[in-house]
């Protein structure tokens, strides 16, 4: 008897996969009421974040006009011309401004007119109507207050600081890897200063093409939305 129930027992172990009969276990149906509530930001969070954003991309687009201006321009830096590219480039984010809060008035036209749950996250229906609203006083908001800035001359002053440290750190940084890399040291060189002209120009145009690859590279990242 303690002999079969041993055999018993081993096959039982052995059995192969399909072999085996195993209880499946239900699964509870999903329950969406049962998922943390999510709070959405509130306006002030909203304009304080956009804002935030606008002041990086005027420092990085001011940055890189003076950059440019170091390799172009024959003419020596002043205050005026750096004050007239940082109102221009904040002008330009006021623009963009108003024209993401145009398109999302647009959108939520059309969403009014949906009914039903959104399909992916650019699906608006009239559930959205108050998240797109509240994102089309954001950049109204933003723009608003860009455009304040703009004329307000110690922002401005301050934007060039900045702007002007970055574009040094950027120019510093790579002049030095070029000189590393490609030129001897000065004080070897007997015709020196007789070349110094053309090379510097060889580095402006390094320094050109490197800028040209990094915009070309920050434009195809996403712009996050509100």
């Amino acid at each position: 008897m303690e002999r079969v129930r041993f055999e018993e027992v081993r096959m039982a172990r052995f059995r192969l996969p399909w072999q085996r009969r195993e209880s499946r276990r239900r699964m509870t149906p999903f329950d969406r009421s049962r998922l943390p509530e999510v709070t959405p930001a509130t306006f002030d969070e909203m304009l304080e974040e956009g804002l935030l954003m606008a002041e990086s991309a005027a420092r990085m687009a001011l940055k890189n006009r003076l950059i440019v201006d170091a390799l172009r321009s024959d003419e020596p830096y002043s205050d005026e011309r750096a004050a007239d590219r940082a109102r221009s480039v904040l002008y330009e984010l006021v623009q963009e401004a108003d024209e993401a809060a145009e398109h999302v008035a647009e959108e939520r036209e059309v969403a009014a007119k949906r009914e039903g749950r959104s399909q992916h996250q650019h699906d608006y229906h009239r559930d959205d109507l108050l998240n797109l609203r509240r994102r089309e006083k954001v950049h109204a908001a933003i723009a608003k207050e860009l455009w304040t800035r703009r004329s307000d001359d110690a922002y401005v002053a301050g934007l060039i600081e900045r702007a002007r440290d970055d574009a040094w750190d950027e120019l510093s940084r790579v002049i030095e890897q070029e000189l590393d890399r490609r030129w001897p040291r000065y004080d070897e060189e007997p015709d020196y200063a007789e070349h110094r002209s053309e090379r510097m120009a060889n580095v402006g145009d390094d320094l050109l093409r490197d800028l040209a690859r990094l915009e070309a590279q920050r434009a195809v990242e996403a712009i996050p939305e509100y």
